[in-house]
């Protein structure tokens, strides 16, 4: 017996008489986030055992967005599927399925087992100075092969890094990404992803580019070793006008343990001027051979 909805489709298991939700090829497990944009679940390929491990996530366009509010959700979970099936790097998270064109509108990725780079933030207090910068390196090369597919992230913050349990980080949340000199309008609806975001992009007629990516790099990297993000703010505006405005603290006074060639990059990456910045090519080569400068360096940074 099949009981159809508007998003899912409900079916009687004969041999085990349990009900299971399911979209198109995928059964769906249990429910992850419930957000005000999509409704995400692990899942699995309804072709396999009823009781097979769910190692796949699938983000749906939620139920009960007014019409302009889906349009914006289909419109951004289009642009994930996108940026994700043209960027084929270990750093970024790999498209599996997807259904943009007609409800229902869905994506599938692969579950990775592990934690977001903030919640490595908050657990553990100490982290070797060469693990930090393995990961920074990582997230850098995710953030550079978009850049090789003309493409910029623009949502890049600690909750869009995860990290398997041997530190691999995969760089996902590619729902905000645009091409290079197209117009981009950025909800700016997260406190936290603010932090992070380059100054230009609060500007009306902002046009996408690779450097407003690398001004949140180093944001990142700021966090990463300075424990605070270098803009303070409470909430989206105040964070806005100290992007514009905020000089932060010399990274090598914040983090004496932290190399003096990474607080010097750090320090362009977050220049105000876009054009002051260097490029992600430029950030990867100098976060290469640092990391290689300090590999026997037993230093622990204090997250």
């Amino acid at each position: 017996m099949q009981v159809h909805s508007k998003h899912t489709q409900t079916t009687i298991n004969n041999a085990t008489g349990n009900a299971e939700r399911t979209i198109s090829c995928w059964r769906l497990g249990q429910a992850i986030t419930g957000g005000h944009w999509y409704h995400t679940f692990r899942a699995a390929p309804r072709t396999v055992a009823a009781d097979a491990r769910h190692d796949f996530v699938l983000k749906i366009v939620a139920p009960g967005l007014d019409q302009d509010e889906r349009h914006q959700a289909i419109d951004r979970l289009s642009r994930e599927a996108m940026a994700t099936e043209q960027i084929l790097h270990p750093n970024v998270i790999r498209l599996l399925d997807a259904e943009l064109d007609r409800p229902t509108f869905f994506l599938v990725q692969p579950w990775i087992e592990g934690r977001s780079l903030d919640r490595l933030f908050s657990r553990v207090p100490y982290l070797p100075l060469t693990r930090m910068l393995w990961v920074l390196r990582q997230i850098t090369e995710g953030v550079r092969a978009g850049h090789e597919k003309s493409r910029a992230h623009l949502g890049l913050d600690p909750t869009h890094v995860l990290l398997n349990r041997t530190g691999r980080a995969t760089l996902i949340g590619w729902s905000q990404s645009h091409a290079f000199g197209e117009k981009a309008w950025l909800p700016h609806d997260r406190t936290q992803a603010a932090r992070y975001t380059a100054p230009e992009t609060f500007e009306d007629n902002y046009i996408a580019s690779a450097a407003s990516d690398v001004y949140s790099l180093g944001a990142m990297i700021y966090r990463s070793l300075a424990m605070i993000a270098p803009i303070p703010g409470e909430d989206v505006e105040s964070l806005r006008v100290a992007h514009q405005e905020f000089i932060p603290e010399d990274l090598i006074i914040a983090q004496p343990a932290c190399p003096p060639r990474l607080a010097s990059l750090t320090k362009q990456m977050l220049a105000k001027d876009p054009l002051m910045r260097p490029t992600s090519y430029e950030v990867l080569d100098e976060l290469i051979a640092i990391e290689i400068e300090h590999l026997s360096n037993n230093s622990m940074v204090m997250l």
